[in-house]
């Protein structure tokens, strides 16, 4: 009875309140989430075969954080619908975007050895007061996704000491160094010869979640690290 009246429910809201693909805003079917299949067949995926040296470990190569393997779900490319997934999940008040989007992709790698001996999920902070102002941290939605699937802890071992200004249209040297110092590591003790998995929601240059590896780098050097984001810029 109470199973039946959820879907009477559920499907009386899917009247009044049609669900839409997140891009291109057709209505969604039974079975569909977040994106129709069509759009989810087409989405821009990076797909690494190796999760140890590739576009993205190459972009964050740093002797302040040496990383082990770094991936992404898909590309980020301007001009595109797919845009709406980040912009939609981070400023439209729809964070469960990432969270969804990243159990797809962690099912997806469960098997592939990404997740093995990854002891913890750190996501990238906002400042209190973007935080405070937006409701939520997207990169935490994302961080929560992955655990979902993982069943791997998620931490607050990163803090964000400053707000800083957005990067969109910032070049590669004024990103890096807007984000110099933006991060600082805490509770260090928790780190200590732990494999920590560093999450962001979108990496350009890699600066921001550069600054926040580092940032454990520096507070707890036998810390190993990796990274993951749910998308990747491309660069030009």
């Amino acid at each position: 009875m109470l199973s039946a009246l959820r879907r009477w429910s559920h499907n009386l809201t899917d009247v009044l309140f049609p669900r839409v693909c997140t891009v291109c805003h057709t209505t969604l079917v039974e079975g569909e989430d977040i994106m129709c299949l069509k759009c989810m067949l087409g989405l821009p995926r990076v797909g690494f075969s190796d999760y140890r040296e590739n576009e993205l470990t190459r972009r964050l190569a740093s002797l302040h954080a040496p990383i082990e393997r770094a991936t992404s779900l898909y590309y980020h490319i301007p001009d595109t619908e797919y845009v709406s997934l980040i912009h939609d999940a981070k400023y439209n008040r729809r964070p469960v975007i990432g969270r969804k989007l990243a159990r797809t992709h962690a099912r997806e790698m469960e098997h592939t050895g990404f997740f093995d001996d990854i002891d913890l999920i750190i996501p990238i902070p906002l400042h209190f007061t973007k935080e405070w102002m937006r409701g939520y941290n997207q990169s935490r939605e994302i961080a929560l996704g992955l655990s979902d699937v993982t069943g791997i802890p998620v931490g607050n071992n990163l803090i964000a000491t400053r707000p800083h200004s957005t990067q969109t249209r910032k070049r590669a040297s004024e990103r890096r160094a807007n984000s110099i110092g933006s991060f600082r590591a805490v509770d260090t003790d928790d780190l200590t010869s732990r494999h920590v998995l560093v999450v962001d929601d979108v990496i350009t240059t890699g600066s921001t979640i550069l600054a926040g590896l580092e940032a454990i780098h520096a507070a707890s050097p036998d810390t190993r690290l990796s990274a993951y984001s749910l998308a990747l810029a491309k660069l030009r």
